[in-house]
């Protein structure tokens, strides 16, 4: 685990399955984490839906015999949290893509799974079709003044366009709550390099997200401007004062009871 100095500076710790940020010895507020601040857009509303719907016509014997086998419970729960695993698997999936892409656009050979094959194909024709140079990739960044602190996909020189912030994303949509992520990563103060020195963020020209397809991808301009940022800030202020901790259901009571007896 990475060593914190409780006084001054901003570190990234990793866990087995997650990481956090401390900045001069205080925990920050991950971008991503900021964003469940966000109300979900109809859009993510609809994914879900139509996803669960889908999957139980398709799959109705598999469902059918988990309510078999032990119920109405399990059953309901696997197809609540079908969005979110799904979710977290184009995660992972990004995660490792994103991994190969540093050295493959350094031109180096790589190793790729099967499984990535499709993925991969597509961010070489995004390589062959715009030709960018790697500045930086996974590259930490911070925001003292508002407390926050993440870890951005890549910074690239594209030929005709400039120096550019790119995040990658393998999810099957691209949604709102990603130009606001895009945006946080702008508007850090500074940024780590490799030795944990900070430095002050690289200005760029534009900000994109790279949504990468089997054998196919969008690069998707991200308007990462303040009223863009201001948005960021207020659903970080939202997540911290409602979503952290459940806060709002901490505000209901128990069920009243009747009054019995001499007391009524």
């Amino acid at each position: 685990m990475t060593k914190l100095n409780p006084r001054k500076g901003i570190v990234r710790v990793d866990y087995p399955n997650f990481h956090r940020y401390r900045i001069d010895g205080r925990w920050a507020i991950g971008v991503t984490t900021a964003l469940r601040g966000i109300p979900k857009d109809d859009a993510l509303k609809c994914w879900a839906a139509r996803l669960v719907a889908e999957h139980a016509v398709e799959h109705i014997y598999d469902v059918k015999r988990m309510i078999d086998n032990g119920g109405n419970g399990p059953a309901i729960h696997f197809l609540r949290e079908l969005p979110n695993q799904r979710r977290k698997e184009a995660a992972v999936r990004g995660t490792e893509v994103h991994k190969l892409a540093e050295p493959y656009i350094k031109g180096d050979e790589i190793e790729v799974p099967e499984h990535l094959e499709p993925y991969v194909r597509g961010y070489a024709a995004y390589i062959e079709d715009f030709n960018p140079t790697t500045v930086h990739e996974e590259l930490t960044v911070a925001n003292r003044t508002h407390g926050y602190a993440g870890t951005l996909d890549s910074i690239q020189d594209i030929p005709g366009i400039g120096r550019a912030l790119v995040d990658y994303k393998t999810s099957n949509g691209v949604f709102g709550e990603y130009a606001l992520q895009c945006t946080a990563y702008r508007r850090a103060e500074v940024y780590l390099d490799a030795d944990g020195n900070e430095h002050p963020m690289i200005p760029v020209d534009a900000v994109f997200i790279l949504h990468i397809q089997p054998d196919d991808y969008a690069l998707i301009p991200v308007q990462a401007d303040d009223d863009a940022f201001a948005a960021y800030l207020a659903a970080q202020a939202n997540y911290l004062a409602n979503v952290q901790s459940k806060k709002l259901e901490k505000l209901l009571g128990a069920p009243m009871v009747p009054s019995v007896g001499d007391a009524a």
